[in-house]
Order: structure tokens, then C-alpha cells, then sequence
């Protein structure tokens, strides 16, 4: 009996850390809408362009970059994410400026939530699409 439970016990350890995470390499795209603070008040721009490419993976770790319109021009910052415990939540450092909450929808499918505060504060709400190769 000791063994089977010794067996059992190896299996369910073996499958703990294994654990899949989910794979968010690749490139994606979508729509933002954004408050921008701008003189002391928020505008609303809609349905702007974002990509995101997702460079590489190491298990929950994660970096790569992101590029989006800003006053005119097309802005590219490097990142680098965590994917939570959970793997339906994650957090991303954007190396300029700012943090993303996301979420995984789905295999295809994510949302960013962008916080940035201060003078240029702004939050900005991604809905992306993993563009199939």
C-alpha cells in the first residue's frame, strides 16, 4: 500500500512541475483606447493601432516589444512581463515608462491595461489579437 502511495505521490509531483504556461511569444495587434491627461484634463482618442511582439519565453518570464501611436508619431519601447500564477493574469514593465496589467483571454487573445501617472499620465485599455504565421 506504502507504494502505491509512494507512486501516486511521484506522479502528482511530476505533474506540479511540469506545469504548462501559457505561450504568448509572437506578434500581436489590436485596438487602445486611451485617456490622455493634458492640461490638467483627460481626452479620449479611440481605436488607435498597438502591436506587440513577444520575443522570447522562459517559462513565466517574458520580453520583448511594443509599438503604438503617440502625438503623431509611432513610439517602439522594449518590455519585459511576468505571467502570474494563476496563467490567466500578467504584469508587464514597460522600459520607458508605465506598467501593463494583462489578461489572457484566450490562446489567441489577450487584454493590456496600461498605467502611466504623473504630468503625461494616461490609461490606456488594449484589446490584441495574435496574428497568425
Amino acid at each position: 500500500m506504502k507504494g502505491i502511495w509512494l507512486v501516486l505521490l511521484i506522479l502528482m509531483t511530476t505533474g506540479i512541475c511540469t506545469a504548462e504556461f501559457p505561450y504568448l511569444v509572437g506578434n500581436w495587434t489590436g485596438s487602445q483606447n486611451t485617456y490622455v491627461a493634458e492640461n490638467g484634463s483627460y481626452k479620449l482618442l479611440e481605436n488607435q493601432s498597438t502591436n506587440l511582439v513577444i520575443i522570447e519565453q522562459k517559462d513565466r518570464l517574458f520580453t520583448g516589444y511594443v509599438t503604438y501611436p503617440s502625438d503623431g508619431k509611432e513610439i517602439v519601447e522594449n518590455l519585459a512581463g511576468a505571467i502570474s500564477l494563476d496563467n490567466k493574469t500578467f504584469y508587464v514593465a514597460e522600459l520607458n515608462e508605465g506598467y501593463d496589467i494583462g489578461t489572457i483571454i484566450s490562446d489567441d487573445e489577450i487584454e493590456l491595461i496600461y498605467l502611466a501617472d504623473g504630468e503625461k499620465g494616461r490609461t490606456v485599455i488594449n484589446t490584441l489579437y495574435r496574428i497568425k504565421e
